[in-house]
């Protein structure tokens, strides 16, 4: 049988190293990076919660789909949902010129992006901590 706590105490782990990345990039002014770093952590705080309880099908990277599967096992995650929802976007867009009308992700963000995004991945990831530690 897997070992479900230490699965998703593993995820959790990574989940606040990527948010003190985040900030780490901030301060360096990689604000795309930050952004990046921002909706990892919250992706990766809110799989450490399922793999916590006992979800074998985990997967994607939308932070309202992984809010959503983790409302199965306690609706409470209805109330981070909309600020999980904006992290969302940083998914693509702070990485790939792709998906810009002009210029790179390095120059289309700023310390007011990175500092939000830093905010709203700190709500989801003390939001899961308070309910797998």
């Amino acid at each position: 049988m897997p070992d479900f706590a230490a699965e998703g105490a593993r995820w959790f782990r990574q989940a606040e190293r990527d948010l003190e990345d985040a900030a780490f990039n901030r301060q360096g002014e990689r604000y795309n990076v930050a952004c990046f770093l921002s909706q990892q952590a919250a992706e990766k705080a809110v799989k450490a919660y399922l793999y916590r309880r006992g979800a074998e099908d985990v997967w994607g990277n939308s932070l309202i789909d992984l809010c959503e599967d983790a409302k199965i096992f306690e609706m409470f995650f209805d109330t981070i949902k909309a600020d999980a929802r904006q992290l969302d976007k940083y998914y693509d867009i702070t990485r790939y010129p792709g998906y810009l009308p002009s210029g790179i992700p390095a120059e289309a963000f700023d310390d007011v992006d990175a500092e939000r995004a830093i905010e709203l991945a700190g709500i989801v990831v003390n939001f899961v901590g308070q309910r797998i530690n």
